[in-house]
């Protein structure tokens, strides 16, 4: 048969047209998905210890790390790169400011491209969506900035609407900023009993201050 011609075979596998292709493409794509999963759950062939702030240690691969991130890319090919338990020192330094749960959903995340690893609302991922931005803005994961700052905007909650305002003046977003200040006045009785309100009040904040002035205006 000549090179490049169909056998009739062939021909009859393609009578479905693009609708057939249309399904292969969403097999092809849901058993991607599952790999990653699967490469999640198993620790098998981890090649990569990092450690959160609250002395958490846990195992994660080179692979999607680097794949993901261009940031996590470059340190790694940084002559003479400074390794610790696998990772660069950067990338072990930086991880270390946050907390095992926000770490556990944003690799997650970072792995699967979902946030639904935890079910539990006290430990869900819209509870560390601060954590999570802060995490994917450095890492430059721009899918999981994107789905943390939905969340940020739309699933505000008393006990994160401070972290989300005092991270919105830091990255100087005032569209977001302006919606978390919102939130606050229309929810103050609730925000004020919050963890990162009694902070705000210990560490005479400015903006405690500035907080506190836009609910005397209300």
């Amino acid at each position: 048969m000549p090179r490049g011609s169909i056998s009739p075979g062939t021909s009859k596998m393609c009578d479905g047209g693009d609708s057939d292709v249309e399904r292969g493409r969403q097999r092809c794509q849901k058993n991607a998905g599952l790999m990653w999963n699967n490469l999640w759950c198993s620790k098998d062939f981890s090649d990569v210890t990092l450690h959160s702030s609250d002395g958490v240690a846990f195992k994660l691969h080179k692979l999607p790390l680097v794949a993901r991130s261009p940031v996590v890319s470059e340190a790694w090919k940084t002559p003479e790169v400074e390794l610790v338990d696998g990772a660069p020192l950067e990338v072990v330094q930086f991880v270390r400011q946050f907390p095992f749960v926000a770490l556990k959903n944003f690799f997650y995340a970072l792995y699967t491209g979902s946030c639904d690893i935890i079910k539990d609302r006290r430990t869900a991922f819209h509870h560390f969506c601060t954590d999570i931005y802060s995490l994917a803005h450095h890492f430059q994961v721009q899918d999981i900035m994107d789905m943390s700052y939905f969340l940020m905007k739309n699933r505000k909650l008393p006990s994160n609407a401070v972290e989300i305002y005092l991270l919105a003046v830091e990255v100087k977003d005032e569209t977001l900023r302006s919606d978390a200040e919102r939130y606050i006045v229309s929810r103050r009785q609730d925000v004020m009993k919050s963890e990162a309100w009694l902070e705000l009040k210990d560490q005479k904040s400015p903006v405690y201050t500035e907080l506190l002035e836009a609910m005397a205006l209300v």
